[in-house]
């Protein structure tokens, strides 16, 4: 039997999927591409965004025209979604799938078609940067956010499943992984033991795998964690996500984010106080229902005066049961309108990245070679700059190697190699 797998939405779906695609390969089943005819297709979809509903909509109908034969397992929180609102707009060739263990519904199911064929030798997707969840669900309920209704409260893994899975993938030949949760920050408050604490942990019981965290909220950070971490050196990656959504404290407060412009400043001084090349990207959401022109401004300058390294920009799109869906109809701007604003953060977002590259001109920095692409090995930094460095061969993928940088770009850096190795 051939399996499709189909991946929309967070770091957190991903490293879901990827965990999925392990075990669908373990049982002997033929994974083919999602664009390929399959017998079986699993969406893991998203539904944060009305267009990221759109989209898994989109791939459950092309899969349904691909082959009209073929079963339909639509899972996240997409899914959850649908059935919360009592909704399966397709026929029974569609099953969608709610339970918060959503790998175990799904392997129950591919468990009915019976084991093809075992090969002796299980072959994994070739990765050398791979994500672990180490932490589900949120009890924040932001204003506009609906993933708490769907997801449900926090709960952690294990630390010692969390490591042997770590584990595993180095022996496998990862050499970075980024732990990811839906609100990563919160992760242990139920089992009495920190992120911190997991991430000391798993430094201690690998041997070079470096380590990266996915998004932390401003609100779960104190001075304490960021100066253990850093203390760990190189092994952890001077890299964090820290979602703004809005450089105006009147909207703040409306969002429900839990801190103001004060607090997301003094925290970012403090991380640049102890690591002044840390990279700090972020995420802002431009037209939220009652967003003035100063509401827009106050967040253009703010994000101007952070120097965000990367920014992802979205436009508001209202969800159903959180109430900034109802303040949506009361206090909406025109689409125009946030698009104009989208268009001016987009800019600076370029501009700013393209100044963060700027300080590394002649800097060493030490590149993930993720693929090759002659003449260059492609990969990121330890700061997420995306890298290409000259000089590196095929064989050379998924080896962490030290480039001194010699031109920048908008996108991307150039670097020629250096002779030392990386973390000698």
């Amino acid at each position: 039997m051939r399996i499709a797998l189909k991946t929309l939405g967070c770091k957190v779906n991903q490293a879901e999927s990827d965990s999925l695609m392990k075990d669908i390969l373990e049982k002997g089943f033929e994974v083919v591409h999602f664009s390929e005819v399959s017998d079986l297709y699993i969406i893991n979809g998203c539904a944060v965004t009305q267009e990221a509903e759109r989209k898994t909509r989109q791939m459950v109908r092309q899969a349904l025209r691909r082959n009209p034969g073929a079963l339909v397992l639509l899972a996240g929180c997409a899914a959850r979604l649908l059935r919360k609102e009592a909704q399966n707009p397709w026929d029974e060739r569609v099953v969608v799938l709610t339970s918060q263990e959503k790998e175990k519904e799904i392997l129950e199911y591919v468990g009915k078609f019976g084991v093809q064929g075992i090969s002796p030798e299980v072959r994994y997707p070739s990765r050398v940067r791979s994500w672990v969840k180490v932490e589900d669900g949120c009890d924040h309920f932001c204003s506009y956010c609906i993933v708490p209704h769907l997801r449900g409260g926090v709960r952690s893994e294990s630390p010692q499943k969390i490591v042997k899975q770590v584990q595993d993938l180095e022996e496998k030949g990862v050499r970075e992984i980024v732990l990811c949760g839906i609100n990563l920050g919160y992760f242990g408050r139920d089992i009495s033991f920190t992120l911190i604490e997991l991430l000391d942990l798993l430094v201690r019981v690998t041997a070079q795998v470096r380590f990266r965290l996915s998004s932390l909220e401003p609100f779960a950070l104190e001075e304490d964690f960021l100066e253990r971490y850093f203390s760990l050196g190189r092994r952890v990656c001077p890299h964090f996500h820290l979602p703004l959504q809005s450089g105006s404290d009147r909207i703040l407060e409306k969002m429900g984010r839990g801190y103001d412009t004060v607090r997301y400043r003094s925290l970012v001084g403090t991380l640049r106080r102890m690591m002044p090349e840390v990279a700090v990207t972020t995420d802002v959401i431009v037209g939220f229902p009652g967003e003035t022109e100063d509401d827009f401004q106050n967040t253009f300058r703010f994000c101007e005066e952070m120097g965000f390294s990367r920014m992802h920009v979205f436009l508001f799109s209202s969800r159903p049961g959180t109430p900034a869906f109802r303040w949506e109809k009361e206090m909406g701007i025109p689409y125009p309108e946030k698009k104009r604003r989208e268009k001016l953060l987009l800019g600076l977002a370029e501009e700013s990245r393209f100044r963060y590259h700027r300080q590394f001109l002649g800097k060493t920095v030490e590149v993930l070679v993720e693929s090759f692409r002659a003449p260059f090995g492609v990969g990121y930094s330890e700061n997420y700059i995306p890298v290409r460095l000259e000089g590196v061969s095929r064989s050379q993928v998924g080896k962490v190697l030290r480039g001194r940088i010699q031109e920048t770009a908008r996108d991307f850096v150039v670097a020629s190699p250096c002779v030392e190795p990386a973390g000698e």
